[in-house]
C-alpha cells in the first residue's frame, strides 16, 4: 500500500469507522479509535491485503479491535478508580463523608447484605459511582431501557427494605408512603 493508497482509503473509510466506533463510544473516544486504528493500518501497511477490495473489511477488523480495547480500557479505568480511596488520606474528623456514615452502620450493612449480587452491582453502578444511565448500561452490558427499568426495581426493593426495617410508621412520620 502506497502513501496514496492510503490517503484515499483514510479519506474512504474515516467517517465509516468514526460511525462503527461512535455507535458504541461517546464522541471523543471515538475518535481516538479513528485515530488508533489508521494509526495501526499505516504501521501494518506491509501487511495488508493484496486485492485493494479487501482493505475495507482489514481497516474494519483493525476498527474493532480498537473499540474492543477502548472499552477494557475505559473497565479498567472504573475499576482501578473504585479503590483510589485505598490511598488517599480522606480522614476528616469535623466534615466526614455522610457516604461513609450512612453505608458504615448497620442498617447500611443489612441492606447490603439482603441484596443478591445482581443488585449490589446495580446499586454500585447507579449510586455509588453515580454513572449516567447510558455509562452504567454500558457496563454493565445491557441496554439503557433495561437499565433505567432495573434502578426502578431497585429502588423499589429498598423502600421495601426500608419499610421492612424501620416499619411503615417510620415512613408516614416522615410523610411518605410504601
Amino acid at each position: 500500500m502506497s502513501d496514496e493508497d492510503f490517503r484515499a482509503l483514510y479519506a474512504q473509510l474515516q467517517q465509516a469507522v468514526f460511525s462503527f466506533a461512535a455507535r458504541r463510544l461517546s464522541p471523543e473516544q471515538a475518535m481516538d479509535v479513528v485515530n488508533n486504528t489508521f494509526e495501526v493500518v499505516l504501521r501494518k501497511r506491509h501487511a495488508c491485503p493484496a486485492r485493494p477490495e479487501e482493505w475495507a473489511p482489514w481497516v474494519m477488523g483493525i476498527a474493532r479491535n480498537q473499540v474492543l480495547q477502548e472499552g477494557q480500557r475505559i473497565t479498567r479505568k472504573h475499576h482501578d478508580n473504585r479503590f483510589i480511596e485505598d490511598y488517599t488520606d480522606r480522614e476528616d474528623p469535623l466534615n466526614p463523608d455522610v457516604a461513609d456514615v450512612v453505608a458504615d452502620t448497620d442498617y447500611g450493612r443489612w441492606v447490603w447484605r439482603s441484596l443478591d449480587p445482581s443488585d449490589q452491582r446495580l446499586m454500585n453502578v447507579a449510586f455509588v459511582r453515580l454513572l449516567s444511565p447510558t455509562e452504567g448500561a454500558r457496563m454493565l452490558g445491557i441496554s439503557v431501557s433495561a437499565y433505567t427499568t432495573r434502578v426502578l426495581r431497585l429502588r423499589r426493593k429498598l423502600e421495601a427494605l426500608e419499610a421492612e426495617h424501620f416499619g411503615t410508621s417510620a415512613m408516614s412520620e416522615r410523610g411518605e408512603t410504601a
